[in-house]
């Protein structure tokens, strides 16, 4: 049962262009997803209470906020499927994979709550939960949509053979789906609180994560410009670093290592899940265009 209840956020002057297949009283959960993730929704957490606005459309690369809610931003999540394309694969698959899809939708939800009361590690981890959750289960998707079974199997059996667990079999297989320009796509990670002792903190870790090798630019304790390709193996590596505290092995991040967390993580979500967000919806269109 979902902790959250969705509203819609679209003005009313827009709403009689809104296709049957992404009204709220009638649809499904990967519906309710994307209209999620393209920031058509106000969500109530149905436990405290709280409701929050989520008008960030994550389908982009870099993100933009809806000044003005209309329908413009579900009709324009795929740049090369139309929005009749993509209603008829919703419809057609209309009782296939809605626990799967609640689940993506749940922690989503989860991520924007946190964020919404400043909880960005928390936050962070829901985005993580994410990444576990579609490591697997995307490739499958995309195998199974696949025209070249045997070319599709042989691909799938050539990242399993190279990866060392389900994340980096994952990170191989997005290299492979997502066209080269959004992998080297740069991305910049700011460091501009308040607080020399912060921004220095926070660049260094960083910094130690990325490796020279893939830092394309930097500014001292300012700025550090990579490329999103390195963003999951950043993600898992601040993980595996930070919330696993055995004791012995390779070295830990520390409580005392990070000054305030938070604020450290606030730099890393936001790009995660846009990034999360664009291999969705990459897969949502090998999906509608069959």
């Amino acid at each position: 049962m979902s902790t959250f209840t969705y509203s819609e956020a679209i003005e009313n002057r827009f709403l009689r262009y809104l296709r049957p297949e992404f009204v709220l009283s009638n649809t499904r959960n990967e519906a309710k997803l994307i209209r999620l993730l393209v920031g058509t929704l106000e969500v109530t957490n149905k436990y405290s209470t709280e409701v929050f606005d989520q008008f960030v459309n994550y389908s982009d690369l870099g993100t933009t906020v809806n000044s003005r809610v209309s329908t413009r931003p579900i009709t324009t999540c795929l740049a090369t499927v139309s929005i009749d394309d993509i209603c008829d694969y919703l419809h057609r698959t209309r009782y296939l994979n809605n626990d799967f899809f609640l689940n993506l939708l749940e922690e989503f939800s989860c991520y924007f709550y946190k964020k919404s009361k400043g909880a960005y590690t928390v936050g962070f981890l829901h985005l993580y939960r994410i990444l576990e959750y579609m490591s697997y289960s995307f490739p499958m998707i995309y195998a199974s949509l696949s025209r070249d079974y045997h070319g599709s199997f042989n691909k799938l059996k050539n990242f399993f053979d190279s990866s060392k667990s389900e994340l980096t079999f994952f990170d191989e297989f997005v290299k492979k789906l997502l066209d080269t320009s959004l992998l080297e796509s740069p991305l910049i990670f700011n460091f501009n609180t308040l607080s020399p002792d912060l921004n220095k903190n926070h660049f260094v870790i960083i910094k130690q994560f990325l490796t020279d090798n893939n830092i394309d630019n930097q500014i001292q304790n300012v700025s550090i410009t990579t490329s999103y390709q390195h963003l999951l193996k950043l993600a898992i590596d601040l993980r595996n670093r930070y919330f696993h505290f055995a004791v012995g092995g390779q070295r830990n991040i520390r409580s005392i290592d990070i000054i305030e967390n938070d604020v450290f993580f606030k730099i890393i979500n936001e790009e995660l899940c846009n990034w999360l967000s664009i291999i969705y919806f990459d897969i949502l269109a090998v999906s509608a265009n069959k």
